[in-house]
Order: structure tokens, then sequence, then C-alpha cells
């Protein structure tokens, strides 16, 4: 499995984020506005305020982006967060989607939180099966959930608990990540 490291995401990743969230792909599977307006990004930017939000860079070993990942707002209360992360197209297919997820969940259990979700597009059999590779569960499916635009969409819903097998634990390839800060 591909290492990756976290980096908090900043506006000197604004090109690179830009080009991945203009990706058709990324925009069919995440909640970027289509087109991409200018300067949008840097307003998106400002939402992680790094407590109740959180933005990494998703970088590979040799530092180069690959992609990006984020959180919905952590509910430090309940002790639950939703994950999310795109990747670069160029980068797609080599495990960067899986290490990142294990690497957020990992931070996430870290910081004491006791429930990490993932919500995926039932048409997207790839993050799915990311999920299932980082050791989510699939609960069932959200119907009809707004997604963006306008457009509901049906959403799986993958969550893991601290309690839950370690993926990458003996008998698996590979190890998990940590995020950097």
């Amino acid at each position: 499995m591909v290492v990756v490291n976290l980096e908090p995401l900043r506006p000197a990743h604004v090109p690179q984020v830009l080009a991945t969230m203009r990706d058709p792909a990324t925009l069919r599977f995440t909640r970027a506005p289509d087109p991409v307006p200018d300067g949008w990004v840097e307003q998106w930017l400002t939402r992680f305020d790094g407590h109740d939000r959180h933005a990494w860079a998703v970088l590979d070993g040799t530092g180069t982006f690959v992609g990006y990942a984020v959180t919905g707002p952590v509910d430090h209360e309940g002790a639950e967060v939703e994950l999310g992360y795109a990747v670069a197209p160029d980068a797609r297919g080599r495990g960067v989607a899986t290490a990142a997820l294990l690497a957020m969940t990992r931070w996430a259990f870290d910081a004491g939180l006791q429930r990490a979700t993932a919500l995926v597009s039932t048409e997207n059999p790839a993050s799915a099966r990311v999920a299932a590779k980082a050791g989510y569960v699939l609960e069932g499916v959200l119907r009809s959930v707004h997604h963006r635009g306008g457009r509901r969409v049906d959403l799986q819903c993958w969550s893991r608990l601290p309690s839950d097998p370690d993926p990458t634990a003996a008998g698996r390839p590979g190890q998990t990540p940590t995020p950097h800060a």
C-alpha cells in the first residue's frame, strides 16, 4: 500500500486543489460546485478552522500533491466525524484514497473520536472499495440525499469504530500512515 502524508491544506495548495476539483469525476462525486468559480477554493478553505473542520493536502512519499482530504463538522460532544477525500486524476489507481482514508481515520481515533463515517455515492463503486479496504463497514443507504446543485443521490453510509479490526494488521499488506499536524 502506498504511504501518504497529510499536511494542513494551505493557500499554496490551491492550484492543485482547483485542478482536482475541476476534474469531471471529482465534480460528480463531491460537493464542489460545477463549474468551480474563480476564488471559490480560497473561500472554501476558510471553513476549515482546525477545530470543528479539518482539511489536508495528501502528499505522496516524495512530497508531491496527490489529493486532498477533509472532515465534515467534528461533533466533539458525540465524538463523531465524517471523512472525505479526492484524489488527483494522475494519482488514481495507486491506493492513494485508501491510504488517505486510513490516515484520517487514525487521526480521528487518536483525537479521541469514537466513530468515523464516509458517505459514498451508490454510483461510485471505486470509493466503496476504498472504504471497505480501509476497514469501514457498510451500514446501509441513505436515499435521496441532497448532494449539491439540487441533485439528489443515494449515498452509502460506511463507518468505522476504534474497536473494529485494523485492516493493516498482520496478514494484510501496508501500514496505517499518520497525518502531520
